[in-house]
C-alpha cells in the first residue's frame, strides 16, 4: 500500500487504475460470496483487472496517458480472456463450442476496430491471431484436448502466450531508420 501511495504521489493518473482494480476486486468478492466466481463475465473482469498491469507499467514509467495504452490493455484482456473458453472445453458440463466461437468472433471484431481506429498498430493487432490459431488447433484436436494431461494444456497456453508476447512486444518497439549519407 505504501508503494502504491508513493507511485500515486509521483503519477496521480495512477488513481484511475487503482480505482479500476479496486472495483474489480469488489465485484469479484461479491461474486465469490454468491458462488458465481466461475461465471464468464466475472472471469473476464478478473482478466481485465490483471491486464491493468500494462497501463500501470506504462503510466508509472512514462508518467502520462496515451490512447494506445487502452488498445494494448484491451488486446491483452481479449487474448488472455480466451483461455476461459478453451479451459471450459475440457469439462463435459461446460464443453459447448458456441460461447467460445462467439467470443472469438466478437474479440476479433474488437481488435479489428482497435487497429482501424489507430489504438493499435496493425502488427500489434495481428498478435491476436495467435489465440485464433490456438483455438482453431484445439477445435481440430478437441478429443485430444479434452483428454490430455493438464501439463500439455499448460504447455499450449504458455507457448501461445510467449508467442503473443514476442509479436506484440516487437511490434511496439520504436522504428529507427538507418540513414546512410
Amino acid at each position: 500500500m505504501g508503494i502504491a501511495v508513493c507511485l500515486y504521489l509521483q503519477t496521480p493518473l495512477l488513481l484511475w487504475l487503482y480505482l479500476g482494480a479496486i472495483a474489480a476486486l469488489g465485484v469479484d468478492a461479491i461474486s465469490v460470496f454468491y458462488r458465481q466466481q466461475k461465471a464468464i463475465a466475472n472471469e473476464l473482469l478478473t482478466f481485465a483487472a490483471v491486464c491493468l498491469a500494462a497501463p500501470f507499467a506504462y503510466l508509472s514509467t512514462v508518467g502520462t496517458w496515451s490512447p494506445s495504452i487502452v488498445g494494448l490493455w484491451l488486446l491483452n484482456t481479449l487474448f488472455f480472456g480466451s483461455a476461459i473458453f478453451t479451459v471450459k472445453l475440457r469439462k463435459p458440463k461446460t464443453a459447448s463450442l458456441r460461447p467460445g466461437l462467439l467470443y472469438h468472433a466478437i474479440a476479433s471484431l474488437i481488435v479489428f476496430g482497435l487497429v482501424d481506429s489507430g489504438l493499435l498498430f496493425l502488427m500489434t493487432g495481428l498478435a491476436f491471431s495467435v489465440v485464433l490459431l490456438k483455438y482453431g488447433l484445439i477445435l481440430c484436436q478437441l478429443r485430444w484436448y479434452q483428454t490430455t494431461s493438464i501439463q500439455n494444456v499448460a504447455f499450449l497456453e504458455t507457448g501461445s502466450a510467449i508467442l503473443f508476447l514476442i509479436i506484440s512486444a516487437l511490434s511496439l518497439l520504436p522504428v529507427r531508420l538507418a540513414l546512410s549519407s
